[in-house]
């Protein structure tokens, strides 16, 4: 009796530790090997929070595409999305063809490999579709403010659906075949947003509570839909008993917070299971650093030992070197080079995690007075001003369309232009001025997708 007992534990607990391990990466298998990539099981345990994560998530998958349809398949499943919106995505898994349609009809252009955008397919709404593996899809509804639906239907054809712990289980000829987790809400910001689903009929639907005070618009949700062997084990988990479900979102949620600081190697692991209090878990496998705040010293021309000493002694360690020539070389021996630029500039108020970025030349490579100015044009003026000072040169913006309106989201704009324009010679310290308008705002003569 107890050695029966033993084996539905040692069970029940490999069964736990594969879910959590698929739920946070598609390279595990059973066996703690290697996938091979074409038989990937789909990330679901938290989706991108803004919608320029999702065009960088797809750009490097190889999607085969013909001029209406974005596509991959596995030996046994494939998934694909088109230009369409009447069409739906579709999802095969040997006989099993599940459609989930978000609307129609409507035309869509492609924004990344993988992803098609429906503007305005819903009032002040996009959709967007994305083929993220063999066997699951993406639909993105993309709220852009306040007077956009509050619910967001997907109907399903070719399996049931019904709701279980907060996801939707899919069924076809009285099994599991499928799943949808439990949906994300963000918005602007990166604010949590309240969402659940309801299920009526074959028709799934999303309600995301986005219209509650200090709300930043677009809030961007996420239904994943999946099938194949990963689908078919979210199912089995959504409908699995309470304690269950439970244990293995522990571990999920166990395993994605070590994976994102930087603890799941042979060389952190222990140190930050064994000593968390001793962790900074916002700076990943990092000793936790002293509360300091510091002015940023002047380094340039300065040899690299020296520049690390005086940041050093204030406290500061979170240093990030870049080769100034923009050769990318590394760093082997630090008395070999002098910092050619800094960011943050002399003076700045600094914290004991900012990271401080210095532009690093050998004396062979001269003194380095001019650097290339970054092309930033179609970049969101948040990611653009990273850029740009992490180059070394100051930011400033102004509203392309001559309002005079403020940026105060900026991750909300679209920079069309800039001065100086993208190759040009300029020393660090040169202010770059960018133009920006608004998402869903025309762009001008830039060719920018907004």
């Amino acid at each position: 009796m107890r050695r029966n007992e033993a084996r539905r534990s040692v069970l029940v607990a490999a069964r736990l530790a594969l879910a959590a391990c698929l739920a946070v990466t598609s390279a595990c298998t059973p066996d703690g090997g290697r996938r091979d990539e074409s038989a990937e099981v789909p990330s679901y345990a938290k989706p991108p929070s803004r919608f320029a994560d999702v065009l960088s998530q797809s750009g490097d998958r190889a999607i085969k595409a013909d001029r209406h349809s974005l596509a991959l398949s596995a030996r046994s499943t494939s998934a694909r999305v088109t230009d369409d919106l009447g069409q739906g995505a579709v999802l095969r898994d040997g006989n099993v063809k599940v459609t989930a349609h978000s609307g129609g009809p409507g035309s869509g252009r492609t924004a990344a490999k993988g992803v098609v955008v429906f503007r305005d397919a819903a009032a002040g709404t996009d959709v967007a579709q994305q083929v993220v593996a063999p066997e699951a899809v993406r639909i993105f509804y993309v709220a852009k403010g306040p007077g956009a639906p509050t619910s967001f239907d997907t109907t399903v054809t070719g399996a049931t659906v019904s709701a279980a712990h907060g996801g939707v289980v899919l069924k076809a000829g009285g099994r599991t075949v499928g799943a949808i987790p439990p949906p994300w809400a963000y918005d602007a910001t990166g604010r949590l947003v309240p969402a659940r689903y309801e299920v009526h009929g074959s028709t799934v639907r999303l309600v995301v509570e986005h219209r509650g005070a200090g709300i930043t618009y677009p809030v961007v949700a996420d239904p994943l839909l999946t099938v194949g062997p990963g689908g078919r084990l979210i199912g089995a988990q959504l409908l699995g008993g309470v304690f269950e479900y439970a244990a293995v979102a522990a571990i999920t949620w166990g395993v994605v917070k070590f994976d994102a600081n930087g603890c799941l190697t042979l060389s952190t692991f222990l140190s930050c299971a064994l000593h968390p209090l001793e962790h900074d878990w916002g700076n990943p496998a990092l000793p936790k650093a002293p509360q300091v705040d510091a002015k940023m010293p002047g380094l340039v021309g300065v040899r690299l030992p020296d520049a690390r000493q005086k940041l050093n002694t204030l406290g500061l360690r979170n240093i990030k070197l870049v080769d100034d020539t923009g050769q990318g070389r590394t760093v082997l021996e630090p008395k070999n080079w002098v910092v050619a630029a800094q960011s943050p500039a002399e003076g700045t108020t600094v914290h004991a995690n900012t990271e401080l970025t210095l532009r690093v030349r050998k004396p062979s490579d001269g003194a380095g007075t001019s650097g290339t100015v970054p092309g930033v044009v179609c970049m969101n003026l948040q990611e653009a001003q990273d850029k740009l000072r992490a180059a070394g040169y100051r930011t400033g913006s102004r509203d392309h369309t001559g309002k005079h309106r403020r940026q105060l989201v900026d991750r909300n704009w679209l920079v069309v232009r800039q001065e100086p324009a993208a190759g040009t010679t300029a020393p660090p310290g040169t202010q770059v001025v960018m133009e920006v308008v608004k998402y869903g705002e025309p762009t001008g003569a830039s060719g920018c997708g907004s």
